[in-house]
């Protein structure tokens, strides 16, 4: 089954164990840059691995660990890719720069990965992360990440994916040049949820862009005797408005709120989550934003990353995995 935990092991350690899927690495950078130029280690080992700035003072490699064994990995164009039987983990990286046009690498590197997903065995979209240089710059519909929603949905729809089918992800913004875009695939048909108390995000008004964020609330799916639940970046929004600007500890509470919706409404409970991720705009709020996310989710793990929100007057995104029989 598949199980996401932190270790110290070293990246190389890590990629030799054939029950490795793919490798987040959290490294304690001034400016929050990410740089995925490479996805192989030193034993050219071929895997997953992404770069991206933490907080803590803790650097760390988070790991996607299977309970079989990965029957294959490779690079295929741009993919790099691991899987098992049930399980496909996927990485592409693309030089971005401010000066580049963000809609069509988007939709290249969208188009990329889903005409090697649907070419895989492990063809269903459980899950993805988007790390988008300078999400939050440009004005109006020229926003980075408005921008972005232009190519990703551009190529959702040239594949006929239609908004209910859309998984579960995230995207937020890094510091640095290059789009990494990361997809967790499986063999078995995911089902995709709402938040009773949002919009779904591709429902959103013309306010949020010219094309509406396309993703899920949360995505599960049944593989073997496990349960698993893969709640997206959740932050501090109600119906589709931000709410507590300025605010970490309400928009905290509120985000709070939201993900327990979710495990209501996906038929998980709170001691369900086995990890959560934590997205922080100012890293001066670390010290707060860690003692109250320790007060809402106690002993349950959490890594803290410096990124910037999709929207610029959210403070504050958590993402959750969960596991339950």
């Amino acid at each position: 089954m598949l199980q996401n935990f932190h270790s110290t092991l070293s990246v190389d350690e890590l990629l030799l164990k054939a029950d490795t899927l793919a490798l987040w690495s959290y490294e304690n950078v001034a400016t929050g840059s990410v740089d995925n130029s490479s996805s192989n280690s030193s034993n050219n080992v071929t895997a997953p691995s992404i770069r991206v700035a933490e907080i803590s003072g803790q650097e760390c490699l988070e790991v996607w660990q299977l309970s079989e064994d990965v029957v294959a990995h490779g690079v295929e164009g741009n993919c790099t890719w691991r899987r098992s039987n049930n399980f496909q983990f996927i990485t592409i990286t693309a030089p971005l720069t401010e000066e580049d046009d963000f809609e069509q690498v988007t939709y290249s590197v969208y188009q990329q990965m889903l005409n090697f997903v649907e070419q895989s065995p492990q063809s269903e979209l459980l899950r993805f992360w988007n790390y988008i240089p300078h999400i939050n710059h440009g004005n109006g519909d020229t926003e980075n990440y408005k921008r972005f929603c232009n190519g990703r949905l551009t190529a959702f729809t040239e594949h006929k994916l239609l908004d209910q089918q859309f998984p579960a992800a995230s995207a937020v913004g890094h510091y640095s040049n290059g789009i990494t875009v990361c997809a967790l695939t499986t063999s078995v048909a995911p089902t995709h949820h709402a938040n009773p108390r949002q919009v779904d995000a591709f429902d959103y008004p013309r306010q949020y862009g010219p094309s509406s964020p396309s993703f899920a609330r949360a995505t599960t799916a049944t593989v073997g005797d496990k349960r698993l639940c893969f709640i997206s970046g959740t932050a501090s929004i109600l119906g589709h408005d931000s709410v507590h600007r300025g605010n970490l500890r309400l928009q905290l509470y509120t985000t709070n709120d939201n993900i327990l919706y979710l495990l209501q409404n996906t038929g998980f409970t709170r001691n369900d989550i086995g990890t959560l991720r934590v997205y922080l705009r100012d890293r001066a709020d670390y010290e707060e934003c860690k003692r109250i996310v320790e007060e809402l989710f106690p002993n349950i793990l959490a890594i803290y990353t410096h990124a910037d929100i999709c929207r610029s007057d959210l403070l504050v995104e958590i993402e959750c995995f969960c596991i339950s029989e």
